[in-house]
């Protein structure tokens, strides 16, 4: 995924020193058309995951702490942000390559849209 999605726009990637290599459970990305991006992936039959819906702090659990969003601020602001793509041991790079594709296409889609809104 690293390689296949770095360079698109609006996306943000799991940063891996250069030097080091991960063992990814969950590969989140984050983007400001979250929904948008997970509504058309879903449309191409990719199943994502919503893991971290919420911030802890912002739990009813955590309500007699009295936090506000500024407390926790980077977590409340990826809270509506962040989308975990498929991944796991049997996924072929054939499958990689079909979620990338179509998050690539999703993420386009929505930039032309918003340039053509632009305009009007």
């Amino acid at each position: 995924y690293n390689e296949l999605l770095s360079d698109i726009d609006g996306l943000t990637t799991p940063r891996v020193a250069s030097d080091r290599s991960h063992v990814f459970h969950l590969y989140v990305v984050a983007t400001d058309k979250r929904d948008s991006l997970k509504k058309t992936l879903a449309d191409s039959e990719i199943t994502t995951s919503l893991n971290y819906p919420k911030p802890l702090p912002f739990y009813p659990a955590y309500a007699y702490l009295g936090h506000k969003p500024a407390d926790f601020a980077v977590a409340y602001r990826n809270q509506s942000r962040i989308l975990s793509l498929p991944i796991f041991p049997e996924m072929t790079g054939e499958m990689i390559e079909y979620v990338a594709d179509q998050t690539r296409g999703a993420l386009a889609a929505g930039r032309a849209n918003a340039a053509k809104l632009a305009k009007v």
